[in-house]
């Protein structure tokens, strides 16, 4: 199987090439500039490093949200394009793949994305060291739930995430039992998205079925609100 992984939820602009096993190849950039700048180049420069194209891709996977709410929009836009003729493609939570980079870790992954101060888009999920299974499904709160769920969950937990340090530091210090990610794979990349993605195959689709998951309401939608 072949599959090109997609991540513009954050601050990271990130694609990814697996096929049988193997990573062949990521572009990951920490960039400034609007994922619509970005991250065609890295994917065609990425293709063509693998000597693949679009069409050998059995899969596109992409990172579908929580997130940035136009940098989601970005890649599920590009993806739907990708796959308009047919192609077959895949939401992934943003959260889950966040702790898709720590699943070799036998340990509970708390992925803690920053929404607004103290408030953050966190999800939970047990990994066994291979694969994960989800302990507390996606959803928009604020620290105090974080902390709730960790105290009475056993073992140890790995913070991963944009928010990850600023919880540590200010519900867990001190707590040896719950440490961060290590900092290469505390941001988004799309390998995390692949790896996500090979637990969602059933879940494959066409482009009409591809949709962005906010977990809040975006801010033209507060302002029609207000009206």
């Amino acid at each position: 199987m072949t599959i090109l992984g997609i991540d513009t939820s954050g601050k990271t602009a990130s694609c990814a090439v697996y096929r049988d096993g193997i990573i062949l190849g990521q572009t990951t950039v920490y960039t400034k500039l609007t994922h619509s700048q970005v991250i065609l180049p890295f994917i065609e420069k990425l293709l063509s490093d693998t000597e693949l194209t679009v069409a050998d891709m059995d899969l596109i996977a992409v990172s579908n949200g929580p997130g940035s709410y136009t940098g989601l929009r970005i890649g599920v836009a590009l993806v739907k394009g990708l796959c308009a003729t047919g192609g077959k493609c895949v939401g992934i939570s943003t959260l889950e793949a966040l702790a898709a980079n720590s699943e070799a870790a036998k340990a509970t992954i708390f992925s803690l994305l920053k929404a607004r101060p103290e408030v953050v888009y966190f999800g939970a999920y047990a990994s066994d060291g291979e694969k994960l299974t989800m302990v507390q499904s996606d959803e928009v709160t604020g620290y105090e739930a974080v902390k709730a769920l960790a105290d009475k969950t056993p073992g140890d937990i790995i913070l991963t995430g944009d928010c990850a340090e600023d919880v540590k530091e200010k519900i867990f210090a001190g707590d040896e039992r719950i440490r961060l990610a290590p900092v290469q794979n505390r941001l988004q990349q799309a390998t995390g998205v692949i790896s996500a993605a090979l637990g969602h195959l059933e879940e494959a689709g066409s482009a009409e079925d591809l949709r962005v998951r906010y977990l809040q309401i975006t801010k033209a939608e507060k302002d029609l609100k207000e009206r």
